[in-house]
């Protein structure tokens, strides 16, 4: 069984300094798209609740949604978002019914940690 947990987003809370602010989510659509060569994105407007998990469930439904339509492109995907191959295989014995939303979980997971540490990094930077 996969490492992460069905509709867990408490992996946020690490990241309440960011995940409350619309830039951030904006960062976030915009690595998603470039990760999926630009076929891929998730629309933000101003009635956007980017309050609690609501934000990365938006995310994971878009994702959930779409991903089965990159099935033979996927496996490149993965690797360019980083996804380690360990924990896609973990996913072999799940049930097709929570596969992609399984897989939607991690891409965002990692989606945001290449957004937080990339901007701690510019923020490190500016400060010198």
């Amino acid at each position: 069984m996969p490492d992460i947990i069905l509709n867990d987003f408490s992996y946020l809370e690490k990241y309440k300094e960011f995940i409350s602010r619309k830039e951030f989510w904006l960062a976030v659509s915009e690595q998603l798209s470039k990760d999926f060569n630009n076929t891929f994105s998730v629309k933000l407007d101003e009635e956007t609740d980017i309050e609690g998990d609501h934000i990365a469930e938006i995310f994971v439904n878009e994702l959930e949604k779409e991903l089965p339509s990159y099935t033979p492109r996927l496996s490149e995907i993965l690797y360019r978002i980083d996804i380690p191959e360990t924990q896609v295989n973990s996913l072999k014995e799940v049930p097709d019914d929570i596969y992609y939303r399984c897989l939607a979980e991690m891409i965002l997971k990692r989606i945001i940690l290449k957004v937080v540490v990339r901007k701690m990094f510019s923020e490190n930077n500016d400060k010198t």
